[in-house]
């Protein structure tokens, strides 16, 4: 297995790939969630930091991601759509670690989507500086090292300039994205999405998964 470095780049579509992921994403709008009451956020997916941490008072309390036929629901739309693309990314993620991967189809939702339509506020830093411990969220019992979590970003469509600031010390490292190039980190490390610096009108398109290692095998979600 590869000692991972602060982050890697790693060659997973070309840019005929993105363009038609893109629009079987922009095609299934209907079934996108706004995620912002002003702004032009969105996702296409269930995703743990947002939907496992609070109870929807239409579920009797129950969190979306924990209520299972939502989150079935939720699997089979995103397999119909995009299993070609998940199993790519899958494959690219097996070939650089040397260990498998698949997508965790029962306890977990698939990765999904990060959407955000041109909007100026986007040019400012209004993303949070975070760090991913969603497998505290989605694997309750789950105590990994720090070598058995990866979080995983590919752009299907970006604006010039996005990227992603790391602190792996008290000044930030910028990172730019890359088309088609999977970006992948520990996600353990203090980081914040650069959304749209520029203002060409391309929407900021992210198709977005965590990986825990567990039993030699990495279980892909999001």
């Amino acid at each position: 297995m590869n000692t991972a470095p602060l982050l890697t780049d790693l060659p997973a579509l070309n840019a005929e790939e993105c363009a038609f992921w893109t629009a079987q994403v922009l095609a299934l709008r209907p079934h996108w969630t706004r995620r912002d009451a002003q702004l032009p956020f969105y996702t296409l997916g269930l995703a743990a930091y947002l939907d496992a941490v609070k109870g929807d008072p239409l579920l009797g309390g129950q969190q979306a991601y924990h209520h299972k036929l939502l989150r079935q629901e939720n699997n089979r739309l995103l397999h119909t759509h995009f299993a070609p693309l998940l199993e790519r990314c899958c494959e690219v993620l097996a070939q650089w670690t040397g260990q498998p991967a698949a997508c965790v189809g029962e306890q977990a939702a698939l990765p999904g989507f990060h959407i955000h339509m041109p909007h100026p506020v986007f040019a400012q830093a209004v993303a949070s500086r975070h760090v991913d411990l969603q497998f505290k969220q989605v694997f309750g019992l789950a105590q990994p090292d720090p070598g058995q979590v990866l979080t995983l970003t590919l752009p299907v469509s970006m604006p010039a300039g996005a990227g992603l600031n790391l602190w792996p010390a008290p000044e930030p490292v910028f990172h730019p994205y890359q088309l088609g190039q999977m970006m992948l980190h520990s996600g353990l490390v203090p980081h914040q999405a650069v959304l749209h610096p520029s203002s060409e009108p391309v929407p900021r398109i992210m198709l977005q998964c965590h990986a825990l290692l567990q039993r030699g095998a990495w279980g892909i979600y999001w």
